[in-house]
């Protein structure tokens, strides 16, 4: 019997009284049913358990789920944040465009790229911005072109956009199967811009920016090859600035570019479209006339060139004209080719320069032949200088009156060394057939400073045997540039242990012109130093009485051109005798060159020239020679003594 039971019934039924089977069979059925219904209560109360379980499983399980999905999210978010920092910060643009034709992703360096906001490419297709792009492109059939080579899958494709505002932009793009279209921008005008100046920077001149000599070339390449197939002419033209490198020399480099920059200038104004100026050296340039007819055109053409040079140029509160030498050749009668037209316009223009400057020479056969004649003597010339080759000899100056040092008429009074190159058939070669090739070629100082020492040898023989023989030397205008010139000279003096009363320089008055300041300094201190100073040449360059009364000048020489006609020109006459009365009142002393005959001599003395110097009182001779005139009982001397008992 079920326990609830059997409590219920012994309430009411005492212990050991027996049942009727009715009440039997009835409580065994209420026992049963209360069995069926406590088991099917435990069944009920454990499926609800499991239930309760299989929940607060689920509940778990959800709870999970719905975090693992949360931080999906976070992650997710996190790297789109990272994604879109990261495109963000590319200096690329980024542009996705999807198989549906809308834009997936961008940057914001896209969208500065291409000119646009935020807002309108939010509204904006695959198209759309297609056609953005060819707005901003000056070769818009370059894109149809890049998209045409995107049609297959996997394909890519790169390509360089000028923009109309002026940048240069870099362009790569793919298809991919999924994102669709990827476009990738590159802003490279910094890139252009650096290799537009390192290639500017290799075919131009950086001072005034005019064509460099590599450019050049390729121009007359070009103007050769055109030319040929045209059966057209042309003309080369060298131009050498006349005077630069004094003015760069005494005013400096800074005022010397600004020079060049406005030659430059002036040069290129007055050229036509078709022609090049090129600067080929530091003075020097090149023009090509192109499409000309004839010698005709080019002399009107070079004229002009030659004319815009004319008006001063203002440097430094001074002005200054700077001329230029030209040479022309003519394609294709003076040359075929780049480099024998460029050799014979360079022939032509030392031509033009021997002619007097500020002009203009057309190339001939003639000077080739002189060319090569020059580049000969240029040649052995430095063998000559190199193997001490080079001989001085030396030309006496003969006292035409007493002089306040003692020095009586007739008596030698100096020599002046000059430079004489031998020959092995015997003969010299003068300085005037090479001394300008010296200068042009860079050896006049090498050759200025072995002058000085050979004559300071000399003096410092003759002062050693008793003789106190005053030499003197030139000083060549080239020479005058190099800098410190005048201390190096006098310290080989002192070096050489030479009085320094025995040495003087002689220098042409058309040196001093180029630059008084500088020369001014340079004759102070040689002043300072005790050297005597001839001025050589006098009455030949821009005699200006204003800079001769205030340079340290000792003496005049009278040029030969004044004495050679004294005998028959009044004008010579009336020079020289002025050039004596003005050398008087300056309280310098005189010296005619040049006497060759008794009527010079006799017109110098009735005037009161100081000293004579020509083949009349003296050749030329060696040193040896020379000594003789050192003698009193020297044949030569009795000539002097004869020529003084005849005064």
């Amino acid at each position: 019997m079920h326990q609830l039971l059997k409590q219920q019934v012994q309430k009411f039924i005492s212990g050991d009284a027996p049942l009727s089977d009715d009440m039997s069979a009835l409580l065994a059925c209420i026992s049963n049913t209360y069995s069926a219904n406590e088991l099917e209560r435990a069944q009920l109360e454990e499926s609800l358990e499991m239930s309760a379980r299989t929940l607060i499983e689920r509940n778990d399980s959800l709870i999970r789920n719905i975090e693992n999905q949360r931080q999906a999210q976070g992650n997710l978010a996190h790297s789109y944040e990272i994604l879109n920092a990261t495109l963000n910060a590319s200096k690329e643009g980024v542009l996705v465009v999807g198989q549906d034709d809308a834009p997936i992703a961008f940057n914001s360096r896209y969208i500065e790229l291409v000119m646009l906001d935020q807002e309108r490419m939010s509204t904006m297709s695959g198209v759309d911005l297609f056609r953005n792009f060819l707005s901003l492109a000056t070769n818009p059939s370059l894109l149809y072109k890049q998209v045409d080579a995107l049609s297959a899958l996997g394909s890519d494709s790169h390509e360089v956009y000028r923009l109309k505002d002026g940048r240069w932009l870099e362009v790569y793009a793919c298809r991919h199967s999924v994102a669709g279209l990827i476009w990738m921008l590159r802003d490279i005008s910094e890139i252009y811009e650096k290799e537009a100046t390192i290639t500017f920077q290799a075919y131009h001149d950086s001072l005034t920016g005019l064509p460099n000599r590599v450019r050049l070339q390729e121009r007359l390449e070009q103007a050769i090859a055109t030319s040929q197939r045209k059966h057209r002419r042309f003309a080369l033209c060298y131009l050498d600035l006349d005077g630069f490198k004094t003015i760069n020399d005494s005013l400096g480099h800074n005022h010397g570019d600004e020079l060049l920059k406005e030659v430059s200038a002036r040069l290129q104004a007055n050229l036509r479209k078709q022609d090049t100026l090129a600067r080929v050296g530091g003075d020097e340039f090149v023009v090509i006339f192109e499409q000309v007819e004839g010698h005709e055109d080019v002399l009107t053409l070079a004229e002009g060139v030659l004319k815009t040079l004319y008006e001063p140029i203002r440097l430094d509160r001074r002005e200054f004209v700077i001329g230029a030498s030209m040479g022309i050749a003519m394609y294709p009668t003076d040359g075929e080719d780049s480099g024998i037209l460029m050799r014979n316009a360079d022939i032509a223009m030392y031509r033009a320069k021997a002619n007097g400057k500020n002009c203009f020479h057309f190339f001939t056969p003639a000077l080739e032949r002189i060319a090569l004649q020059r580049m000969s003597l240029e040649t052995n010339l430095r063998s000559a200088l190199e193997k001490n080759q080079l001989e001085l000899f030396y030309q006496p100056k003969v006292c035409l009156r007493d002089l306040p040092d003692g020095m009586e008429t007739g008596h030698l009074h100096s020599f002046e060394a000059l430079l004489r190159w031998p020959q092995a058939n015997g003969g010299f070669i003068s300085p005037e057939s090479f001394i300008h090739i010296a200068e042009d070629a860079g050896m006049i100082g090498r050759i200025g400073y072995w002058i000085l020492q050979q004559a300071c040898l000399q003096a410092k023989d003759w002062y050693d045997q008793g003789y106190s023989a005053n030499i003197s030397i030139n000083i060549s205008p080239r020479q005058f540039l190099i800098p410190n010139f005048h201390y190096e000279i006098i310290q080989i003096i002192r070096d050489m242990n030479v009085p320094v009363e025995l040495i003087s320089i002689e220098i042409t008055e058309s040196l001093l012109m180029q630059d008084l300041s500088h020369a001014r300094a340079v004759l102070e201190y040689f002043r300072e130093n005790g050297i005597f100073i001839y001025l050589d040449d006098f009455g030949t360059g821009f005699s200006s009485l204003n800079y001769l009364k205030n340079l340290p000048v000792d003496a005049i020489k009278i040029d030969r051109t004044f004495v050679k006609d004294l005998s028959s020109s009044s004008a010579d006459q009336a020079i020289a005798a002025s050039i004596i009365t003005l050398g008087k009142n300056l309280d310098m002393l005189i010296v005619a060159e040049g006497i060759e005959n008794a009527e010079q001599a006799d017109f110098l003395i009735r005037n009161g020239c100081d000293l004579a110097q020509g083949y009349y009182y003296g050749h030329p001779v060696s040193a040896e020679q020379a000594s003789l005139y050192l003698h009193p009982a020297d044949r030569t001397c009795e000539r002097l003594a004869k020529r003084q008992r005849c005064l």
